[in-house]
């Protein structure tokens, strides 16, 4: 890369839709990696993408196959570095030496930073998972009140709004209370996705004693789902959470909810 050109940096969340991420140096997509990706999906372990800003146009340099998978798994936009004043053969050539003496940032980075800048919507979110008892941190994949799946945060809050993103974590914290599983990405996704469709309805007292079993189904589920239409992982959650609220009331029940895929 030429030292002597004026190159800016900055950490920004950006729309995944304005991500091109055509280029004739990086490796071709690998589907089955994305495909392992979006069923392995774990928020914490995602880093965050590089790309150029470049003639109106945010052209990725790092991270093709996660941005894959995160649209496959419904997000919208991702947290980037982004450089400004590259051009393309100096994005070649970050490309091929991203990985000398680089110390991977993950979203909890850019949170924190932007907590520290008193941004509004960041500060909003922090307040809401205080408030129901959870905490914003990472390396917590296995401990229940600490909240890694920081993107499926912003997601919620950008597609459905705050109050959402609070009822999400109320019916969780009253739910699911001590289940690790339950403060990962596609529950929380998920659950919001429930309270989008259907409201609050009387989600805690009918799946409270089902908690386990709809991990455990949307588990299995991923695991043997085909190669065909690929659906989003917090719709699948969703709808077995409808299909375990549904059970056990009798089939005319006005209670009974309707799942439209």
């Amino acid at each position: 890369m030429n030292q002597t050109k004026t190159t800016q940096q900055s950490l920004k969340r950006i729309a995944l839709a304005d991500i091109v991420s055509q280029s004739g140096y990086q490796r071709p997509t690998n589907y089955a990696q994305v495909q392992k990706i979006t069923r392995e999906f774990d928020e914490a372990q995602l880093g965050i993408l590089t790309v150029s800003y470049r003639d109106g146009k945010y052209h990725l340099i790092d991270g093709n196959h996660r941005s894959h998978a995160m649209r496959n798994c419904g997000y919208t936009h991702a947290i980037a570095v982004v450089f400004k004043g590259m051009s393309y053969e100096d994005e070649a050539e970050l490309y091929g030496k991203q990985n000398d003496n680089k110390r991977s940032l993950k979203p909890i980075d850019l949170f924190k930073s932007d907590i520290e800048a008193n941004d509004e919507a960041t500060v909003t979110i922090n307040e809401i998972v205080e408030a129901n008892g959870f905490q914003v941190g990472s390396g917590g994949k296995n401990n229940y009140s600490r909240i890694t799946a920081i993107l499926a945060l912003y997601s919620i809050a950008k597609e459905y709004g705050f109050n959402t993103l609070d009822d999400t974590l109320c019916l969780i914290a009253s739910t699911w209370s001590g289940l690790t599983k339950a403060t990962q990405a596609a529950s929380l996704l998920g659950v919001a996705e429930f309270i989008h469709r259907y409201g609050m309805a009387d989600f805690a007292d009918r799946l409270r004693e089902k908690c386990i079993s709809v991990w455990y189904d949307y588990e299995e589920e991923m695991r043997n789902r085909g190669s065909g239409r690929l659906i989003a992982p917090q719709v699948r959650f969703c709808r077995i959470l409808v299909e375990k609220y549904n059970t056990g009331l009798p089939s005319k029940s006005k209670k009974r909810l309707v799942w439209e895929g």
